[in-house]
């Protein structure tokens, strides 16, 4: 119950905050809504499309510290802050033409950030539920062709329609992207959301669009609330299945992103540099770490609730059903709550960042890994333990691992956040804020520059959290 009302915070404060409400005009959303969810739509089919073209290539390489890499590699993306994504598309475009604002910005964003997460939860999926019959299929003689037609749809269909349904959420309530790509081409849901409240002060009407977006996704949610990201499988060799030829696509995305950085990066070194900009970079780099490490431990701390009260049927089937509330309403609804001053605006953008990824994290991650311990627990139970001495005796140290990792991607998205942490900024800097002020300034080359300190950071963080999550497991 207390998670859920925390997760729901932000519709509980608009709700009490508005006296009057007003429904928006059907011209005033409609077209957002459309350019959204074809936005979506085509972003989740491409993606998936080029995630089973990495798929067939990841299973070139054998098991061992280089396929460790290579998964490493696809994830790269996903890991990443958006802003180091728009960047590189718009250091690689310009350079031969001007960059094409737009949905198709928008969606080769989407594409590039999601194909290698969909490649890795396809081999997870092969792997764990079909690793026997593709080698069967392979002893007996059928086709990878007829594998897929005849075996692998009817086992796996409802995994994939999971799947495409978290690629499509991720995109279709994106906000730093659109906002970013988009131009004065199109407008999604997510930005008509942002000026109805930041120019209009229509919070009333934004609030209904939110409200309304979100009920689309719950209803999707629910239709299909299994995981589609297993434990990891036993791994078996399925070259079978793979494609030589393209072997090295799994490179593909981190190069695509590393050369467009390069190319940003090599202008920023010569250009000119302010003389006071080092000392307001060392106190923006501080906040960017206390910030992450922030949004990292909170979610340790409701992670350790949810298995703590696990299996909870009702909760996981929230907690599956329930997706992220929209960054904006989220952002703003957390400006209402009292209380001024840097720490403050500090604690705020903490728990708007935590809201919009625990329910993602959950259900991409940390879900699967309670699952995996529930028949363990419900012996434990049986037998008369405590519920402290199977959270930590049993849950904790078998569920470690993942639930870090999964706070350090939080962490980690947490320090590439510009959107949320500007509409709280006053007198907060973050390195994402000072490069989107010398992006505003026509100052690009310096503000590639800045992702170096930027990628440390996070990856810093992520590391701290990930290794914290072997040293319990071991």
């Amino acid at each position: 119950m207390a998670l859920g009302i925390f997760l729901l915070s932000p519709y509980l404060i608009w709700i009490a905050r508005i006296d009057e409400w007003t429904v928006p005009g059907l011209h005033e959303w409609w077209p957002a809504l459309t350019t959204a969810f074809g936005q979506a739509v085509i972003s989740a089919t491409f993606s998936l499309i080029a995630g089973f073209v990495l798929f067939f290539a990841l299973q070139t390489w054998p098991a061992g510290r280089a396929r460790t890499f290579v998964e490493f590699s696809l994830l790269l993306p996903n890991m990443v802050p958006p802003l180091f994504v728009a960047l590189g598309l718009l250091n690689l475009v310009t350079v031969v033409m001007p960059f094409p604002y737009g949905v198709g910005a928008v969606v080769a964003a989407h594409v590039l950030l999601n194909s290698g997460l969909v490649a890795i939860a396809l081999d997870r999926l092969v792997h764990s539920r079909l690793g026997g019959m593709a080698e069967v299929c392979w002893v007996m003689g059928a086709s990878p062709s007829r594998f897929w037609r005849q075996v692998a749809w009817p086992y796996l269909r409802a995994d994939l329609a999971c799947l495409y349904l978290f690629v499509f959420s991720l995109c279709f309530t994106s906000f730093s992207l659109p906002l970013l790509l988009s131009g004065d081409r199109a407008s999604t849901l997510e930005v008509v959301i942002y000026d109805m409240i930041r120019v209009e002060g229509r919070w009333d009407k934004a609030v209904l669009l939110a409200a309304f977006q979100a009920f689309i996704l719950l209803v999707m949610a629910y239709l299909l609330p299994q995981s589609f990201w297993p434990p990891r499988p036993s791994r078996q060799n399925l070259n079978y299945l793979s494609w030589p030829c393209a072997r090295w696509l799994v490179a593909a995305p981190a190069a695509i992103l590393f050369a467009g950085w390069v190319a940003g990066a090599v202008h920023g070194f010569a250009a000119e540099w302010e003389d006071g900009f080092i000392h307001a970079l060392l106190p923006a780099a501080l906040t960017t770490f206390i910030l992450a490490l922030a949004v990292g431990l909170l979610h340790l701390f409701i992670f350790l609730g949810i298995a703590f009260v696990s299996p909870h049927a009702r909760l996981r089937r929230f907690l599956n059903g329930y997706l992220s509330p929209s960054p904006v309403i989220t952002g703003f609804a957390l400006l209402l709550i009292p209380g001024e001053g840097d720490v403050w605006n500090i604690l705020k953008v903490v728990l708007a960042l935590t809201l919009i990824s625990v329910p993602l994290l959950y259900r991409w991650i940390v879900h699967s890994a309670l699952t995996g311990v529930t028949g363990q627990v419900a012996m434990a139970r049986t037998l008369g333990a405590s519920w402290g001495e199977i959270l930590f005796e049993i849950v904790w140290p078998q569920v470690s691992s993942p639930v870090m990792r999964a706070c350090g991607l939080a962490a980690l998205w947490a320090t590439g956040d510009f959107a949320l942490t500007g509409i709280f900024a006053g007198n907060v800097t973050t390195v994402p804020l000072l490069m989107e002020d010398l992006i505003a300034n026509y100052r690009m080359e310096i503000a590639q520059v800045l992702m170096i300190p930027l990628v440390v950071i996070g990856l810093g963080t992520y590391y701290l959290f990930v290794r914290a999550g072997r040293y319990v497991t071991r």
